[in-house]
């Protein structure tokens, strides 16, 4: 039997793409991608077996077709990326993840061509966006090819294998092969969460990220070429891998969508031990924890339950909206320092935040210390950061620029993945009025207002809001009002 697997030749790595409008194609049509997907590691590859060909042949495409009129500017890439991602993003979890990173590299090609005085659609500035074989998920398949043959290497060793290889030496067809496939994987899903772990975590060297808040660890592109991710992109990545596998898991989101680990999506798969069930973690390189365990860790209450694309989708957002925001402000990635996307922040009450005035100038202007403070940390020693801001202003502000516009695009997508949750919509609101998009911010804002009052009415035993926050955005909304009516006389003198 071991004779079913031998040695496998290696094409040379295709080259990577230099603008977003190239990799455009490649996630429309996986087809166009050339060349095997980048090694990642020294490990040595075997070839598949024809035992391995009914997995080969669950190879999934990301997309039908490619348009004819792809975008061809940066700019519009973006734009494309974004109205694409509401098309799939209650369908295609995995592509809906590309799509926001293709939409985060578009967009930052722009803002780097910008910085540089050239036009916005100029060419790629920072670098390579990634092979076609990342954006074609075609290193995803590479992946999952190496992980059925660590699988069947594994149940070789146990003696159990013996039935699929037969039927593979003997050119059984494709639907045999399957059902064979996925009875191996029923019967000992352990051992391929093992062969998983073993190419995800030990031979490619997929790892939780290095440092908190920085926004390339959320997009799946990055997780794909480089390896850091956060736990929602290893969690997709898993997943996603997983399916390929027939080894069907859903997401449990934790921590508000921050976290998550993986969960049998049906009963076909028993994942337990000593009777007690089983959920994997991908950040932590494949960990089994029972659930108990997790329950205990998270403080969770009540079951475990699987959530839905959408609500995936919208964890891994806020986890890039406030990466996004952190740098735009200045302040401190981590959540014990972070300046909060708040009601009184906007309205300048933020009591956590010490600013003081110093005495210097630059270029930019008059710069302010902003000193990071917690009420319960008092006497304790302080982080300091120094944030410049407008000369003359003495109410702290985010800066304006790219990082804050992504933050308002993922909360805008947030948004619209969670129509009926008042946080996310006043999230975005928010972030319109930091970004002085004032008519908007004060219809959204409004909006929110009316839906929080109606709620209070209602009395619900948890309401999303409490008085003094509903007191707070009803001055938030005349603020937001105020200010659009300055600004016209001075858009019209323009």
């Amino acid at each position: 039997m071991a004779s079913a697997l031998s040695s496998l030749q290696i094409s040379p790595p295709a080259p990577p793409l230099r603008t977003p409008s190239a990799a455009c194609r490649h996630i429309c049509d996986p087809s166009s991608a050339t060349g095997r997907p980048r090694q990642r590691g020294t490990a040595c590859r075997s070839t598949c077996s024809s035992a391995d060909e009914a997995p080969r042949r669950l190879r999934r495409c990301v997309c039908r077709s490619a348009p004819d009129d792809l975008p061809a500017s940066n700019a519009a890439v973006a734009d494309w990326a974004a109205l694409s991602f509401k098309e799939v993003a209650h369908t295609n979890l995995t592509k809906a993840c590309l799509l926001i990173a293709l939409e985060e590299e578009a967009a930052a090609q722009a803002a780097c061509a910008e910085a540089e005085g050239l036009s916005a659609d100029g060419g790629a500035l920072l670098g390579s966006v990634g092979a076609a074989s990342t954006w074609s998920l075609d290193r995803m398949q590479s992946l999952a090819e190496e992980a059925t043959r660590a699988f069947y290497a594994n149940l070789q060793e146990l003696g159990v294998a013996d039935a699929v290889l037969l039927a593979a030496q003997q050119d059984a067809t494709d639907s045999a092969l399957l059902t064979l496939h996925i009875d191996m994987v029923r019967s000992y899903p352990t051992q391929l969460i093992l062969a998983v772990n073993h190419v995800l975590y030990t031979r490619h060297g997929y790892r939780r990220r290095r440092q908190h808040g920085d926004p390339l660890d959320s997009r799946l592109s990055n997780v794909l070429e480089n390896g850091n991710g956060s736990p929602g992109s290893l969690a997709v990545l898993y997943l996603e891998l997983c399916s390929r596998l027939s080894l069907p898991l859903q997401p449990v989101a934790l921590e508000g969508g921050r976290y998550f680990v993986l969960m049998p999506a049906d009963d076909s798969i028993s994942l337990k031990v000593a009777g007690e069930s089983i959920v994997i973690d991908p950040y932590s390189e494949g960990m089994l924890l029972s659930v108990s365990e997790v329950k205990e860790l998270f403080e969770v209450q009540g079951e475990l339950r699987p959530c839905y694309n959408a609500a995936m989708l919208a964890g891994m957002l806020k986890v890039l909206c406030d990466s996004y925001w952190c740098i735009a402000v200045g302040c401190p990635p981590e959540p014990i320092w972070a300046v909060p996307i708040a009601i009184e922040v906007a309205l300048g009450e933020y009591r956590d935040v010490e600013v003081e005035t110093s005495s210097g100038e630059d270029e930019g202007g008059e710069y302010f210390k902003v000193i990071f403070t917690e009420p319960e940390a008092a006497g304790q020693a302080s982080l300091v950061v120094v944030v410049v801001v407008r000369s003359g202003s003495q109410q702290w502000w985010p800066a304006r620029g790219h990082h804050l516009q992504r933050a308002l695009a993922a909360a805008q997508k947030r948004a619209w993945l969670l129509p009926d949750d008042l946080t996310a919509q006043l999230e975005f609101g928010l972030l319109l009025f930091f970004d002085k998009q004032y008519e908007d911010a004060w219809q959204e804002l409004g909006c929110v207002l009316q839906a929080a009052k109606s709620e209070a009415a209602a009395r619900p035993a948890v309401p999303t809001f409490d008085p003094e926050d509903i007191a707070g955005l009803e001055v938030l909304v005349e603020k937001a009002r105020l200010m659009l009516v300055l600004a016209e006389p001075a858009a019209t003198d323009s």
